[in-house]
């Protein structure tokens, strides 16, 4: 338990920084559609800030939500299980889907960044072209730390079944 506790805090912890990404958007839109509108001025390195901000932003808090349990559980019988027989159906939902469906992810954003970073690709969205290699790091490392969460949340299913 020991472990999966110091993911869970890692994690939370990791949460309260990143969540500030959330107040850098709002305080790009603002200063694009503020001199957009009064002062016929447009700042392309905003409009390419703020969507890259919230591609990182997406795909770190999916770790936190993970490890709050905060995802839509959509099938009507669940709360009709007992906690044993969700526990066996998490585990292996984790190990036939989860993790074989985002290790393939995982490892196709990395070679995307790598070769991102290699190449120091640019966004084409605005003429400001910023670098989007940075983005393309947040992205595999919140899909890292999506991994990990979902190693956490599969030793406590087990934990869950054995108990």
């Amino acid at each position: 338990m020991v472990t999966t506790d110091l993911i869970d805090r890692s994690i939370s912890r990791f949460a309260k920084y990143y969540s500030w990404f959330a107040l850098l958007m709002v305080l790009f839109v603002v200063i694009n559609v503020l001199g957009r509108y009064f002062f016929d001025i447009r700042n392309d390195y905003a409009v390419d800030s703020t969507w890259q901000l919230y591609g990182m932003l997406i795909m770190f808090g999916c770790s936190y939500a993970l490890g709050k349990e905060a995802h839509i559980r959509t099938d009507l019988f669940w709360n009709n299980y007992k906690d044993r027989t969700k526990a066996i159906i998490d585990f292996l939902s984790y190990i036939f889907l989860f993790f074989p469906s985002f290790a393939l992810i995982t490892w196709i954003s990395y070679k995307d960044t790598y070769a991102a970073v290699e190449m120091n690709e640019r966004s084409s969205e605005t003429m400001a072209q910023l670098v989007i290699w940075p983005m393309k790091i947040g992205i595999t490392v919140g899909l890292v730390l999506l991994m990990i969460q979902a190693i956490s949340q599969t030793v406590k299913c087990y934990k869950r079944m054995v108990k």
